[in-house]
């Protein structure tokens, strides 16, 4: 969203600064985004934050494939369900058209 800072909204790892860094840069970023929510928690009960739709009109504009958190929770349950089959804690879809396939509300 062109740098700027918007009320209620965070990021960490690629979504916050790109394509650069590394798996420990990424956990970093995600402990400071998780300090900055906790800071923030009071004033974010009481506010109604509208920024959703202009997330999604934007990821729809550039073309970007995402999923829902609704979508989300059922890949979660597939992956769940299929590592139970094989004895462990969830057997990851690792291909992006594998997700949807099996999510028929993906975008």
């Amino acid at each position: 969203m062109g740098g700027e800072v918007v009320p209620g909204l965070y990021t960490s790892g690629w979504a916050r600064r790109g394509s650069d860094g590394v798996m420990a840069t990424t956990i970093t970023d995600s402990a400071n985004t998780a300090h900055s929510i906790l800071e923030d928690l009071d004033g974010l009960k009481s506010r109604d934050l509208p920024i959703t739709g202009c997330v999604r009109e934007l990821l729809e504009e550039k073309g970007v494939r995402y999923v829902t958190f609704d979508q989300w929770s059922e890949i979660d349950r597939i992956e769940k369900e299929r590592g139970k089959e094989k004895g462990k804690p969830r057997e990851k879809m690792t291909c992006y058209n594998d997700v949807i396939g099996n999510n028929s509300s993906s975008t």
